[in-house]
């Protein structure tokens, strides 16, 4: 009589994971073990930023973290037109904040001038609680036009499926209006 061996529920879990990714890359010619696979892992390397390059004066630091990040790391002029707004600041009793808006465009040679702009709205936190020598880098969120989600820039990327998305919202919108001739 044969007892199979008992095992956690962890490790049946683990061994399902590398089932069916082993089917899965078997039919691709790779079989991987589990810790090959950890090692092989890839978390959006393109999402982990730094914000070490912010400093004082943070305005000025701060939109061409923006700018370079856009064009550098996420890789977005290539694919849209876009401009960095300082739009101000504001201060409450522990933080100074510091707001940017990036105005994103697709301009296509049937419509020069685009038929919708996306806004993707920055936010720069400097916190006043700690002593500035403890104090590391002010952390930066972003939220996209018509979303009500703030994004750390440090591990989520925006992407152009995002942006476009928007865009073919507004356009979708536009022609219904269009069509109903209100104007």
């Amino acid at each position: 009589m044969n007892i199979p061996e008992i095992k956690s529920y962890e490790e049946q879990a683990v061994d399902t994971v590398v089932t069916i990714i082993n089917r899965a890359k078997q039919k691709l010619g790779i079989r991987q073990t589990l810790r090959q696979l950890a090692n092989s892992r890839d978390f959006a390397c393109n999402a982990k930023l730094s914000l070490k390059d912010i400093g004082p004066p943070f305005a000025i630091t701060s939109e061409q973290f923006i700018n370079n990040t856009i064009e550098k790391k996420w890789k977005l002029g290539s694919t849209f037109m876009y401009i960095v707004k300082y739009m101000g600041g504001s201060k409450d009793e522990a933080s100074q904040y510091y707001y940017f808006e990036v105005i994103f465009s697709q301009p296509t040679v049937s419509y020069p001038i685009p038929m919708a702009t996306v806004s993707v709205f920055f936010r720069l936190e400097d916190k006043h609680i700690e002593p500035p020598s403890e104090r590391g880098v002010p952390l930066m969120w972003f939220r996209i036009e018509g979303q009500h989600v703030d994004h750390d820039v440090r591990f989520v990327a925006l992407t152009a499926d995002w942006i476009l998305a928007v865009i073919k919202m507004k356009i979708k919108l536009f022609k219904r209006i269009e069509e109903i001739r209100l104007f």
